[in-house]
């Protein structure tokens, strides 16, 4: 006897290019059979597939990890990315890091498991300001090697790899982070990269992460594109310059997230410059999320009021192109990320909750920028692939059952700018290891992700 037997619906055979119909049986955590249409063996549980598509679980490529303030061990942002349909985030990113990996191990034992399974990275930033290090600063020979040493303890302890925030900490030279990656070549380490600097040093900024991959051999992942070169019109070229770097060096890539505002501290160095003469907009392209001020556009009073009294403050700020924002979504060579993050207190940004419905339903099916087919494949079979997620991402038989069954002619983003908890629509289910977490948009009480080792 089967534990599930999933009925009536189709799912992505990526080796045909198709979608085809098939009765999916799952048992002990895995996709144990793919059956003809019709059969009906037994099984504990049936769940009614039919007008649907059952897919790989999406693997979010960019997300932040729970922070767990103030010993609430309480999940938000992996509770929205499971009611998107991800099964899999890579969380770590920007060079943040919340806590040591053994400390968020710890927590995800004591809570017996997660909304969603977790990778996460060693944030470079959060070891270098463990040193004493503020942003601009340079790193002397003594305490790079403490940083190096903190960051293969942290491989140790089961980081997936290392992530860099370059704009929020220029004074980490292309030196330092290549001699930091190269020092835990041996474990294979993926590496994430939130760029140096947009506008007129983008295409500087994508040859610096490039020439990383190069030299080291390693995987190293442009972080969300659509914050870089969506902004100042950069993203044609940036686009060419990866799309032939990446056929030169697979092991290069990107992810991008399908919105045209981006989401940041309002105190972090990306501001420290003119960035108004540098973008070409006025202040309020900002857009405050926290109370007193939640929605409220900035003028330059504003501004400078809450830049003084609260640098920790989020804002959301609308500066990229829609055309540039498609343009990376529909490219072969990209990926997805939702860039999610859930701060307490926050209004927070709609893509921690509708990245992958939005893909699938203004991007495939209105716009038709990309097929079902290529999207379903940039968010699973080639993101486990990227990853190193040797298991998941492809629904055959032995493989981790982590799937999401959605309807395609009907999923679609809810959350908007000033409401993140707007129900997305058209996803049925989002199940771990066969096991449901999400079913019509509700939680189910089950936590089966799991803290992910290499």
């Amino acid at each position: 006897m089967f534990d599930t037997l999933i009925l009536g619906g189709r799912y992505p055979d990526f080796d045909a290019g198709e979608l085809r119909r098939a009765e999916i049986a799952l048992k002990d955590g895995k996709i144990a059979a793919l059956l003809p249409a019709g059969e009906r063996p037994d099984a504990q549980r049936v769940i009614d597939a039919a007008g649907c598509v059952v897919s790989p679980g999406f693997i979010d490529m960019h997300m932040h990890e729970e922070e767990f303030r103030d010993g609430d061990h309480s999940y938000d942002i992996s509770v929205l990315l499971a009611k998107q349909g991800v099964t899999t985030g890579v969380a770590g990113n920007c060079g943040e890091q919340h806590r040591p990996i053994a400390a968020f191990r710890a927590i995800l034992a004591e809570n017996g498991g997660a909304p969603i399974n977790y990778a996460v990275l060693a944030g470079y930033n959060y070891l270098r300001e463990a040193q004493g290090l503020g942003w601009y600063d340079g790193a002397p020979a003594r305490q790079r090697a403490a940083i190096v040493e903190a960051l293969r303890r942290e491989m140790e302890a089961g980081a997936w790899g290392v992530s860099f925030g370059l704009e929020y900490a220029p004074g980490i030279s292309t030196e330092e982070m290549t001699a930091a990656v190269d020092a835990i070549r041996a474990y294979d380490p993926f590496v994430s990269i939130h760029f140096r600097a947009d506008c007129e040093n983008c295409m500087d900024s994508l040859r610096e992460m490039a020439q990383l991959s190069r030299d080291t051999g390693c995987r190293v992942e442009v972080s969300h594109l659509s914050s870089l070169a969506g902004v100042g019109g950069q993203m044609p070229a940036a686009l060419d310059f990866l799309a032939r770097e990446i056929a030169d060096n697979p092991r290069f890539g990107y992810d991008t997230y399908p919105y045209t505002a981006f989401m940041t501290l309002i105190g972090s160095a990306a501001f420290d410059m003119d960035w108004r003469a540098k973008w070409n907009v006025g202040y309020d392209i900002i857009m405050l999320t926290h109370e007193p001020y939640v929605g409220q556009r900035c003028t330059e009073e504003l501004y400078e009021k809450v830049r003084r009294e609260t640098p920790g403050a989020y804002v959301v700020a609308f500066a990229m192109d829609e055309d540039g924002i498609r343009d990376a979504v529909a490219h072969p060579a990209g990926l997805f990320g939702s860039d999610g993050s859930v701060s307490a207190g926050y209004l927070g940004h709609p893509r921690a909750a509708g990245t992958f419905p939005r893909i699938l339903g203004k991007y495939v099916r209105e716009e038709k920028a990309l097929t079902l087919m290529d999207a379903l494949d940039k968010m699973t079979r080639r993101a486990a692939a990227r990853a190193g997620l040797s298991q998941k991402g492809q629904i055959k038989t032995g493989f981790d059952a982590d799937l999401v069954i959605f309807d395609p002619d009907t999923i679609a983003d809810g959350a908007t700018y000033t409401d993140v908890d707007v129900p997305n629509r058209g996803i049925a289910a989002t199940l771990i290891g066969g096991v449901a977490v999400v079913e019509n948009n509700r939680l189910t009480g089950a936590l089966p992700g799991r803290f992910l080792t290499r």
